[in-house]
């Protein structure tokens, strides 16, 4: 799995992924913490508690692999990403 197609073919309903990394809130909450895809739509995703992961531009998902992937916070730096691992548990 390397595209953003391939990303959202396995960000389905039931999905379960792990923040891992926030570089705008680095001690968040969320980090950590398993998140199960409650809602699917074709420009973004809801996990439960309400949050979205809107699928922006797919030069903003980096380091799309088996184990998870990583979202540009701010598409100018590089550096700025928010990232997450997906889980063993499912539906």
């Amino acid at each position: 799995m390397s595209t953003l197609a391939e990303l959202k073919r396995k960000l389905t309903l039931g999905a379960v992924v792990v923040m891992t990394r926030n570089d705008w809130f680095p001690n968040g909450k969320l980090i950590g913490i398993s998140r199960k895809v409650i809602k699917v739509q074709t420009n973004a995703i809801q996990f439960e508690g309400g949050s979205w992961l809107r699928f922006t531009k797919a030069t903003d998902f980096v380091d799309i692999n088996s184990t998870g992937f990583s979202v540009k916070l701010n598409p100018e730096k590089e550096t700025e990403l928010m990232s997450y691992a997906f889980s063993s548990i499912s539906n």
